[in-house]
Parts: structure tokens; C-alpha cells; sequence
């Protein structure tokens, strides 16, 4: 493998789009040489990776029509990452200039969004790869070695960037000090570990942000399905903190606007109550620490929708995204966050996916 890895690098210096004589060789390594080397270790990797995954898979890859900049070979549970746009893998990543290749723990750059796929906003994969990296902090410090940053230095893709901001953690070899096969088998079999042990600890919520992660585990919890492992949920503290951050800025904002606030979400279905002269606003306030994009949703509840239909047009929905979150405070304390308004706040039945439903059994 050390062999195969030099090789590659080498071939990555006479890149080219076009099916040159040199790009056609490193098809055949990567494809070929490289990812039958990884598929070898696949037994090693079940017998010692924690869980119980039996459809672990490798897959290679040196073309999207063009060559492409840089090529990889991944390791995956097929039914937890059926592509590579799709959940969390570990991945050899041969970096643009030849000069060094990355064993990264990482995540699907693109979602797939009314028929076609788009790129994830690299500041979102940024907050899901830490957020990884918060629930396998105890894993991955067994390995001082491992970096939280690479430097693939792609500069004639948009990929490049989008696999630096999705990586978790990764091993980095340089091409002067490639490893030996016996340290690159160890390294393949401790990140799938560490792969194993995420899919373990989070299969519902891989790709959902902390507060839609709890609602999920929540109601699973609540309809019997006891769940391995807490998924990428916040404490009651964490919680509360980003509650309260996103209701001091939608108050300040309201404020600013000449509106009077009370703060009713103890008693009532909605959180503030805001007044300027004659208007009455039912206002309803969400914080997330996650970035906001156009397919990005909230958790409401039965009542809050309620309320909301019968008092529209007098409503509003203020989101407050990327709260900083400070965990290891105590107790936790929140900063910053970016206001979305939402006024009149229509709630479009159509656009509700229910997560549980009651239901009367009878005799």
C-alpha cells in the first residue's frame, strides 16, 4: 500500500482532465491496486470495529467526466452511507499537488434537494463535523497524531474546500514519510472504529442539527424504541442556554422595533407577546446553533401550530441560527446568533411532516 500511495501522488503532479497516458495509470491504482488493498482489511475492520455492521464497503473513485482533481477511495457501511453525498465514511483523499494523502473521517459534501444534488454551505459542514467531534472527543483523543484540518490544496474545484470544511478528523502522510503497510492497516482499522462507533451513537441524528437530533430521539423514546446511543443532542443546560440566547436577541430586535415584549412561553403557545399601539404580534422564537439555509426546518408543536392558524396575520417567527455555544461553561453559556424574521408568519400545512401521531386503539 505505501508503494501505491507514493505511485498516486506522483501521478497527481501530471494531473490532467483529459484520459492521458499518466491519468489512465492512476485510474488503474486507484480503482484497482489501492482500493483491493483496502478491501483486505475489511475483515480486520469487522472483527474489530465496535457494533454490528456487516455491509462494510469500499468504493474508489478517479472521474466525474473530467478526471478528477482528487481522487479517493472510501470505506463505508452501505446501508448508512449508500453514497458518497450521503452520511459519514473514512476516505484516503489525495491532495492536489501530490505532496501528501489523508486518511479523513468525514461526511457527504451534497444533499439531495428537489431532484437534483447541491452543495452543503462548507460553513455547515464545519458545525457537523465539530459536532462529530464533541461526541467522539474520547475516541479520537487516543490519537494525539490525528489532525482536525486538512490541506488539500485544490484550487481548480469547488470539492477540494467542501472535503477540508466535512472532515472530522484525519491521519496525514506525507509523501517524504509515507508509513509502513503495518501502520496504514492499524490507522484504516482504528478510523473505522471510530466510524463504527458514530454510526452507533447517532443513527438517527447523522444529519440533523442538535435541536431537530432531540426532537427525533425524543419520540422514538416516547413510542418505546429505546436507542443505543443520545444522537447529537444538547443537555437540558446546552438547551436551555441556546433558548435563552435566541429569546434576548428576538427581544432586543423587537424592541428596537418600538414594540413592548413580555415573555409568556412558560404559559403560553407562543414565546413573546408584542404590542406597538393597536398591533398585537403572537410572536414564536426558535434557536438553533446550527447555520440557517433555505432547507433548514424547526420543531413545532400541536398547540404552537394551533395558535398560529387561528391568529395569522398577527404572527411572527423569529430563528435565531448559529448561536455559539459554549459547552464546557458552568453552566453552559450562549453567544452571538444571526436573526431570520418570518411576518406574518403563514404556516403552510403542506410544508408540516409529522414525527408521531397518538392513536386510540379501541377494543
Amino acid at each position: 500500500m505505501r508503494e501505491l500511495l507514493h505511485d498516486v501522488l506522483l501521478l497527481q503532479l501530471e494531473y490532467s482532465p483529459q484520459n492521458t497516458p499518466a491519468m489512465q495509470k492512476r485510474g488503474r491504482l486507484v480503482r484497482d491496486e489501492v482500493a483491493a488493498w483496502v478491501r483486505a482489511q475489511l475483515p480486520a475492520i469487522e472483527r474489530e470495529a465496535p457494533g454490528e455492521i456487516a455491509d462494510w464497503k469500499v468504493q474508489a473513485k478517479d472521474a466525474t467526466g473530467n478526471k478528477s482533481v482528487i481522487p479517493w477511495v472510501r470505506v463505508y457501511s452501505a446501508a448508512r452511507s449508500p453514497r458518497p453525498t450521503e452520511g459519514w465514511y473514512v476516505v484516503y483523499l489525495f491532495g492536489a499537488q501530490g505532496d501528501r494523502v489523508y486518511l479523513s473521517l468525514m461526511q457527504g459534501t451534497s444533499r439531495w434537494v428537489n431532484g437534483e444534488f447541491k452543495a452543503r454551505p462548507q460553513a455547515e459542514l464545519r458545525v457537523r463535523a465539530q459536532r462529530a467531534r464533541d461526541v467522539l472527543s474520547a475516541h479520537l483523543r487516543l490519537r494525539p497524531d490525528l489532525v482536525e484540518e486538512i490541506a488539500l490544496k485544490a484550487s481548480r474545484t469547488t470539492l477540494g474546500p467542501a472535503y477540508e470544511a466535512g472532515t472530522v478528523a484525519a491521519f496525514e502522510y506525507s509523501l517524504d514519510a509515507l508509513p509502513s503497510d503495518g501502520v496504514l492497516g492499524a490507522d484504516l482499522i482504528f478510523l473505522a472504529s471510530v466510524l463504527s462507533r458514530l454510526y452507533e451513537i447517532a443513527p438517527v441524528a447523522l444529519d440533523e442539527p442538535d435541536e431537530i437530533a432531540d426532537a427525533l430521539i425524543a419520540v422514538e423514546k416516547s413510542a418505546g424504541k429505546a436507542r443505543r446511543g443520545q444522537g447529537f443532542s444538547l443537555t437540558a443546560e446546552q438547551r436551555t442556554a441556546v433558548e435563552r440566547r435566541a429569546v434576548a436577541v428576538a427581544t432586543q430586535h423587537l424592541v428596537e422595533q418600538g414594540y413592548a415584549v413580555t415573555d409568556v412561553g412558560a404559559t403560553q403557545s407562543y414565546d413573546l407577546d408584542a404590542r406597538r399601539g393597536e398591533e398585537h404580534l403572537y410572536v414564536e422564537v426558535k434557536g438553533t446553533t446550527g447555520p440557517w439555509t433555505s432547507d433548514s426546518e424547526i420543531i413545532v408543536t400541536k398547540n404552537e401550530v394551533d395558535l398560529h392558524l387561528r391568529e395569522y396575520p398577527n404572527t411572527m417567527l423569529l430563528i435565531v441560527s448559529s448561536i455559539e455555544l459554549d459547552r464546557a461553561a458552568t453552566p453552559p453559556s450562549a453567544a452571538k446568533g444571526e436573526l431570520k424574521v418570518v411576518h406574518p408568519w403563514r404556516i403552510v400545512p403542506p410544508n408540516l411532516t409529522p414525527l408521531a401521531y397518538r392513536y386510540l386503539v379501541g377494543e
